[in-house]
């Protein structure tokens, strides 16, 4: 139908595209994996454990193959390569260990942290976008979070790592837009994950407080996160690079304001 745009024309968003989706053995990774595939994506994972047997819907005709590699690796495996990925999910991440001073860091902490969080992507980024380039352009999906944008004590330099990803991010869409590339990035917080287990952490007398967490309370899910992905990666944004979409309850714009039981807000709790 003439005028119609991806956003009114029914159908799988991802149909014949080829993604990679890294550190998709289990949760946002593994939950993008699955969204990408039930849109029509041929989606490859990769993950230093092995990947399950994936479960979604396969009408769309995508599917899912997963390649055992640790992506900090100093080569890019060649299964990467050879898939040839119109799209590209950089989902490791980690903080590494328990909160600590910065000034108890040393240089090897250091080392560990750039390589899971930064340098693993500017590595496979820099192996992939040539061939995006001669195909056309694609979507690069860079997965933050919410303390690229904000402080968080005892976890300084993975935290000035994230916020190096953030602007490599908006950085390198300006570079590469006028190759049909482009480049955004996701900033979750708050999502119950099996690297964050919020169920487990969280003291059951203070489970009731989770609605505090954010506007919207919490904690999310990794389908949430793979919801913005989705859009990232599709055509629904054709015309968005360079920005960070937050999914974090409204963690990232609340700014640590939280509310009171009568209606009102304090950046200052008597109880934290």
């Amino acid at each position: 139908m003439a005028g119609m745009t991806v956003a009114t024309t029914p159908g799988p968003m991802l149909l014949g595209r080829r993604a990679v989706v890294t550190g998709g053995a289990a949760g946002i990774g593994a939950a993008i994996a699955r969204c990408f595939a039930a849109h029509g994506a041929q989606v490859l994972v990769v993950d230093v454990t092995p990947a399950p047997e994936f479960e979604f819907d396969p009408g769309a005709g995508g599917s899912i193959e997963a390649v055992e590699s640790d992506v900090c690796a100093p080569t890019v495996h060649p299964a990467v390569l050879e898939h040839r990925p119109d799209v590209l999910v950089n989902n490791v991440g980690h903080f590494l260990r328990a909160p600590q001073p910065f000034a108890s860091d040393t240089a090897q902490q250091w080392s560990a942290l750039h390589e899971v969080n930064l340098g693993h992507v500017l590595r496979l980024t820099h192996a992939l976008l040539p061939g995006m380039a001669e195909r056309g352009g694609g979507s690069i999906v860079n997965l933050t979070t919410v303390e690229a944008h904000r402080s968080i004590p005892g976890h300084t330099v993975y935290s000035a790592y994230k916020a190096a990803l953030m602007q490599f991010t908006r950085s390198l869409s300006a570079e590469v837009g006028p190759a049909g590339i482009r480049v955004n990035a996701v900033a979750p917080d708050l999502i119950e994950t099996p690297q964050v287990p919020y169920a487990d952490l969280v003291p059951e007398q203070d489970v009731a407080l989770w609605p505090t967490w954010s506007p919207l309370g919490g904690p999310g899910t990794p389908d949430d996160v793979a919801g913005a992905a989705l859009f990232l990666a599709s055509d629904l944004s054709r015309f968005v690079t360079g920005g960070t979409v937050h999914v974090d309850g409204g963690t990232h714009c609340a700014g640590g304001w939280v509310p009171r039981a009568s209606g009102s807000w304090t950046n200052r709790p008597r109880n934290p």
